[in-house]
């Protein structure tokens, strides 16, 4: 006679639509400050792609969340303005044991390094560890350095870039980016945007106390007309 643990699911039970927490998958029974969720995206970003799961505790209960509309425009407006590129997601929401439960699939990406906010608020580019995530090597950065694709810079990217170059002199300290956004007539959320992918792009460095500097890299692109 075959016997039962009382403690086993049901045969008939459905499996639920998330993995368990790995290299590809991270649960969170809500969304902890946006910085935290940015380098998760980027993690999965410069790997091959992963879920974020929300309204799922970390033993794995499904306890949905209060605003599922709300949570969707977050993840959203996280990937849009808080990571560089931003990462190609796709946000659902699923009904699992009566809860509405948030996924964000972050597809990986084609041109790496991917960046997010580090603890110190510089661009950082983050790897998955098992189901942690952590800065990535700089050797594995300079790598997706050598092998990123040169690509042509918009013009406020080109604009900011001839703004810093014309304000960095022999032993100056280089400007901030309250300076670089007023000489290049720009917001400054928007030139960071446009130092972030300069800096992507290996033609801008982030010198001490917030100041930006040009690689030699950058110095050769700023004189170009």
């Amino acid at each position: 006679m075959t016997s039962t643990n009382p403690d086993s699911p049901p045969p008939d039970s459905t499996p639920p639509p998330f993995e368990r927490e790995g290299p590809e998958t991270e649960w969170k029974e809500r969304l902890p400050r946006a910085e935290r969720i940015a380098r998760t995206m980027s993690a999965f970003a410069n790997g091959v792609g992963g879920q974020i799961w929300v309204g799922v505790r970390d033993d794995g209960t499904p306890v949905g969340v209060a605003d599922p509309a709300e949570t969707i425009g977050e993840l959203r407006r996280i990937a849009r303005d808080l990571v560089t590129p931003p990462p190609r997601i796709e946000v659902q929401a699923h009904v699992l044991e009566r809860c509405q439960l948030i996924v964000a699939e972050v597809h990986a990406a084609d041109s790496k390094p991917v960046l997010a906010p580090g603890r110190d608020g510089v661009p950082t580019a983050f790897l998955r560890d098992g189901s942690s995530t952590r800065k990535a090597p700089r050797a594995v950065v300079r790598v997706w350095e050598r092998n990123r694709p040169t690509r042509s810079l918009e013009s406020r990217e080109r604009r900011v870039l001839r703004e810093i170059a014309a304000r960095v002199g022999e032993g100056a300290p280089g400007p901030t980016l309250a300076e670089v956004a007023h000489a290049a007539r720009t917001g400054q959320r928007a030139a960071r945007r446009a130092i972030v992918q300069l800096q992507i792009a290996g033609l801008v460095t982030e010198r001490t106390a917030g100041r930006y500097g040009l690689t030699p890299e950058g110095h050769a692109r700023a004189r170009r007309r």
